[in-house]
C-alpha cells in the first residue's frame, strides 16, 4: 500500500515538473532559434524518422520474445532509456554536417520530433479509450525527450558523448521504471518511484546548464573563428603589401636601368 502511494506521489510530482520542464525547454528552444541559423526541415524530418523507427524496431526486438508476460515490462524498464536516447543521438554521431553546433541543433530538433510523434501516438491510444486527460498530459510531457537529449549533448560538447548518453539513459529509465514495474508489486515500483522523483527534479535543474553551456560553447567557437580569420586576413594583407612593395621596387629598378 505504501509503495502504491509513493507511485501516486511520483506521478503527481512528475506532472508538475513536466509542465515546468515543458515551459523551460520551449523557452530555450526559442532562444536557440533566434541565436543561430535554422537547420533544414527536410534534414530534421529524415533523421527524425530514422531515430523513431530505429527505437521502435529495437524495442520491439526486446519485448517480442517476452510478449504478454510481466518480464516484458521489466525488459522495457531496463532498455527503453538506452534505446531511445541512443536513437536520438544518431544524427549527432552520423550526420555529415561537420560543424558541431549544426549537429547539436539538428539533434535537438530530432529529439523534439521524436517526442511529438511519441506523444501523438499515446494521445490517440488514450483518447480512443476515453482517457482524454491522460492524452493531454502525455502531450505536455513530450519536452522530456528534448531535455534528456540536451543533457546528453552537454557532456558531448564537454568531450564525452558516452557519459552524456549514460546520464540521459539513466534519467529516462528512472522516469519510466516506476509505472512499467507496477506489475511486479507496489514495493518495487514504490522504491523506484523515489529514483523517479530524483530523476525528474534532476532533469529540471539540468536544463538551464545544458542549454547555457551550448550557447557559451557556440559563442566561444565564433570568437575563435573570428580571431583565426582576422589573423588570416591580417597575414594576407601584410603579404599583399610586401608583394606590392617588391613590385614597386622592381619597377623602380627597371626604370633606373633603362638605357
Amino acid at each position: 500500500m505504501v509503495g502504491e502511494l509513493v507511485v501516486v506521489a511520483y506521478v503527481f510530482i512528475a506532472l508538475i515538473f513536466g509542465v515546468r520542464i515543458f515551459m523551460k525547454t520551449l523557452s530555450w528552444l526559442a532562444e536557440t532559434n533566434r541565436a543561430v541559423f535554422p537547420v533544414s526541415k527536410l534534414l530534421i524530418l529524415g533523421w527524425g524518422i530514422i531515430a523513431f523507427v530505429t527505437a521502435l524496431l529495437l524495442e520491439f526486438a526486446v519485448i517480442y520474445p517476452l510478449w504478454g508476460s510481466s518480464a516484458m515490462f521489466l525488459a522495457l524498464a531496463i532498455f527503453v532509456g538506452p534505446i531511445e536516447e541512443g536513437a536520438k543521438l544518431l544524427p549527432f554521431v552520423f550526420s555529415r554536417c561537420k560543424d558541431t553546433m549544426t549537429r547539436w541543433r539538428l539533434t535537438l530538433k530530432v529529439a523534439l520530433f521524436f517526442g511529438i510523434v511519441e506523444a501523438l501516438i499515446y494521445f490517440v491510444v488514450l483518447a480512443s479509450r476515453g482517457n482524454l486527460i491522460g492524452g493531454f498530459l502525455r502531450l505536455i510531457i513530450l519536452m522530456f525527450h528534448v531535455a534528456w537529449t540536451a543533457v546528453a549533448l552537454e557532456s558531448a560538447l564537454r568531450g564525452s558523448l558516452l557519459e552524456g548518453y549514460l546520464r540521459a539513459s539513466l534519467l529516462h529509465g528512472l522516469y519510466d521504471a516506476p509505472i512499467l514495474l507496477m506489475p511486479f508489486g507496489g514495493g518495487i515500483a514504490g522504491l523506484l518511484a523515489l529514483g523517479g522523483i530524483w530523476a525528474v527534479i534532476k532533469l529540471y535543474n539540468s536544463i538551464d546548464g545544458a542549454f547555457r553551456f551550448a550557447m557559451d560553447y557556440e559563442r566561444r567557437l565564433l570568437e575563435r573563428r573570428k580571431t583565426t580569420f582576422g589573423t588570416l586576413y591580417s597575414d594576407l594583407g601584410t603579404l599583399e603589401n610586401e608583394v606590392e612593395k617588391e613590385s614597386e621596387e622592381e619597377t623602380s629598378e627597371d626604370l633606373t636601368s633603362w638605357p
